[in-house]
């Protein structure tokens, strides 16, 4: 099984990576950097600083791209898959659909998102969004991030990126709260919003997408003892 899901992460991580293997971040010691995990309230600009970060610093980034490692893990529909990513069906109806289609249920969902991150972690050199993955990481030098901002912050930005109006935007984040926090109580049976369960808190309403990115690189040398540094123009430069 380990060897299968390595190829099919090494497989997605081809496709995805810009550069060549060699142009990786290395460790002093030639090994991966361990993983960035970042949990999120919605809306508090994630999937955009792990992407400022995967640009900046040559990690990877695993974002709904888990998703599709998933489905080829499993043969199913990528559109039915999302379905189920960070959204627990209720039980009867998983049960039903699982009996009547023979489809992926959220137990075979949550077993092979297990195996994708765990791929993950071993291959080092990236950023997951989400999904749990910081209580899926057994690597005690993987760095946990949880983005926070305040709720008014959070309505505006989704409303102007979504075209909806205000109170439509305070549903809809509302209701993907909601949904990401049954996600890891059901899975993990954890608070998604405990602070206890990173390695650092930070609020997006304060500090802009370079700035996180720089107090991440501190902390994360703090924990792992490894200094990352910025990519540019194909040559390593330590952040000033």
């Amino acid at each position: 099984m380990a060897t299968v899901m390595n190829r099919i992460i090494e497989e997605q991580i081809r496709k995805w990576e810009h550069g060549s293997p060699a142009d990786q971040p290395k460790t002093p010691k030639g090994n991966p950097f361990p993983v960035i995990t970042i949990s999120r309230e919605f809306g508090a600009l994630g999937a955009a600083l792990a992407k400022h970060m995967g640009e900046k610093l040559g990690f990877n980034v695993w974002d709904k791209e888990i998703v599709q490692a998933i489905a080829e893990k499993l043969g199913s529909n990528e559109s039915f898959l999302e379905t189920l990513d960070e959204n627990r069906r209720k039980t009867i109806n998983d049960m039903v659909s699982g009996f009547l289609k023979n489809s992926t249920t959220n137990a075979g969902y949550f077993r092979t998102l297990n195996q994708v991150v765990g791929a993950l972690e071993q291959h080092g050199n990236s950023v997951i969004v989400g999904r749990g993955a910081n209580y899926i990481c057994k690597d005690p030098k993987a760095f946990h991030l949880r983005l926070v901002s305040p709720f008014k912050d959070r309505t505006e930005q989704i409303a102007s990126r979504e075209n909806l109006t205000k109170p439509e935007a305070r549903g809809y984040i509302n209701k993907k709260d909601e949904e990401r926090s049954e996600f890891v109580q059901y899975h993990f049976n954890k608070d998604v919003a405990n602070a206890a369960d990173y390695d650092l808190v930070l609020n997006s309403g304060v500090y802009s997408l370079d700035e996180m990115m720089k107090i991440v690189m501190l902390a994360y040398e703090m924990k792992t003892g490894l200094k990352l540094k910025l990519q540019k123009k194909g040559r390593t430069a330590e952040a000033q």
